[in-house]
């Protein structure tokens, strides 16, 4: 695009995303409009129109958004999305992961953040039998790890359930 974007923006997201189609799917990340508008059989100037910040009433919708991450498997918007929401974008592994491995990382990273938590029940921490504040967010990435690696295992599982690999 050759419009100056706001840093952070819905747009400045859209516009990383089509490069991302362009640098993954082309020869340039300049490339990427040309390669999503080909999917939508729409001229690249109607796509540019939607992207335009100074034009309200066509912008790209949601859907379309949808439709170029599954096609292209960029994760821009995903990322940015993520970024609104107060969290980050941790993508799943689609490939090259082993289910066996993935379930010991599972297991070990569960272990981990259970055994966190019931040191935090123990009568002698910090709260006695109830999880105090600060133990709580003691814990918190370590919960976050162990979802992190069952959602590679499940994401791993779920691909082999639907014949994907």
């Amino acid at each position: 695009m050759s419009k100056r974007l706001l840093p952070g923006s819905a747009h400045d997201a859209l516009d990383k995303m089509f490069d991302s189609i362009g640098r993954s799917h082309g020869s340039a990340a300049s490339e990427g409009i040309y390669i999503a508008a080909s999917l939508l059989d729409v001229s690249h100037w109607t796509l540019r129109a939607q992207l335009n910040p100074d034009k309200t009433g066509s912008e790209i919708s949601y859907a379309r958004v949808v439709q170029f991450t599954r096609a292209f498997g960029c994760t821009d918007a995903a990322e940015h999305l993520a970024l609104c929401a107060g969290g980050v974008f941790v993508p799943l592994p689609r490939e090259g992961d082993a289910v066996a491995e993935l379930t010991a990382e599972a297991m070990r990273e569960m272990g981990e953040a259970v055994a966190r938590i019931f040191a935090s029940t123990s009568p002698l921490s910090e709260g006695g039998a109830a999880i105090t504040a600060n133990e709580a967010r003691a814990a918190l990435p370590e919960v976050h790890e162990a979802l992190a690696a069952l959602s590679n295992l499940y994401s791993r599982l779920r691909e082999k359930a639907e014949g994907a690999l």
